[in-house]
């Protein structure tokens, strides 16, 4: 089995299902979505941010790298300043390890199962009286099926709610059906309704994603569609048309479709990581809140009952009186 490095659990959140939730963070996507906001979670290995505000050019860092990605040059005054060299980098963190102000922070750390289990059920009694639970994220988790359903088994022993925030990018439905026993609510990101879009700009094709979303609905598994509008992306009028008469098809089995707007929050990550040239969004304003109107209001015009604008902002109605069923309030 695949062991995946754990970026984040972070608890008490709103944003990643019903309730009060801990999500768990998994390193690794095969998607190359060029808006990210959650760079460090991309890529399957170790990395480190680097604060260079923080940093006092002490040279404890370079006394220890192995592959000298870090030295001391002479800076525009007569003071010694700390150079990095990203490309000579092996991620050993030695130098994270001996950073007195905190300027390197280490991203992805390896956590046994039970380790995350202890971490995440610690808050039983804010799930249950919040009709909230554990979503596995990322990256996506669909990148380690072996890992994520054995994962989401032994939440759901604990008689837990499990979520899923994933892109449904598996070719094979094979990798997909396993977790409907166990999986309460899959969040399904879809990215484009443009087969060639997707694959240029994506680096994936649609068809599988949307054939694996349609097999989610048709085993009656729970599904909520998150839709990332994106500046010359996807925010014009005909791809929220191409959105409104695909989702159309399914309003009365899709749990709601959440429209999360763009934002910058991404760019200090992409700085902090040493890759902001490859950030292709750096600088790239947000849309007006009101510029998904149109595709909210249509949404709801062709029979989606719970549409939101920004994410899951509260629990308000379900298809049936449990609490894992429960929909989210409708802001549109």
């Amino acid at each position: 089995m695949k062991i995946p490095l754990i970026t984040e659990i972070q608890r008490f959140s709103l944003q990643d299902g019903p309730g009060f939730r801990t999500t768990v963070f998994l390193k690794g996507c095969p998607l190359k979505c060029p808006w990210c906001h959650n760079p460090e979670t991309q890529r399957p290995t170790k990395e480190f941010y680097y604060n260079q505000a923080r940093c006092v050019s002490c040279g404890r860092c370079v006394a220890v790298c192995p592959s000298g990605a870090s030295s001391l040059v002479q800076g525009p005054g007569k003071d010694l300043v700390l150079q990095l060299d990203r490309s000579k980098c092996i991620n050993c963190m030695r130098c994270v390890a001996v950073c007195l102000t905190e300027a390197r922070e280490s991203v992805g750390k390896t956590m046994s199962m039970e380790d995350i289990l202890q971490e995440v059920l610690s808050d039983e009694p804010f799930y249950r009286n919040s009709g909230g639970g554990v979503t596995i994220s990322g990256g996506d988790p669909l990148l380690y099926p072996a890992f994520t359903l054995g994962l989401a088994k032994r939440i759901k022993q604990r008689n837990v709610h499990v979520a899923i925030e994933t892109s449904c990018f598996p070719k094979s439905w094979k990798t997909i059906q396993p977790l409907l026993n166990f999986v309460d609510l899959f969040i399904v990101d879809l990215k484009s309704m443009n087969p060639q879009k997707h694959a240029d700009v994506i680096g994936w094709p649609l068809k599988p994603i949307l054939d694996n979303i349609e097999r989610l609905i048709e085993s009656h598994a729970h599904v909520r569609i998150h839709i990332p509008v994106i500046p010359g992306f996807n925010d014009s009028q005909q791809d929220f048309d191409d959105y409104i008469a695909y989702l159309s098809q399914y309003s009365k089995q899709l749990e709601g479709v959440d429209i999360l707007n763009y934002h910058v929050y991404g760019e200090g990550k992409y700085i902090s990581l040493g890759r902001e040239k490859e950030y292709q969004y750096m600088g790239v304003k947000e849309n007006p809140p009101e510029k998904v109107l149109p595709l909210a209001r249509g949404l709801k015009l062709a029979g989606i009952s719970s549409v939101t604008i920004g994410g899951l902002v509260g629990i308000t109605e379900s298809r049936n009186t449990s609490s894992r069923d429960a929909g989210m309030q409708c802001v549109a």
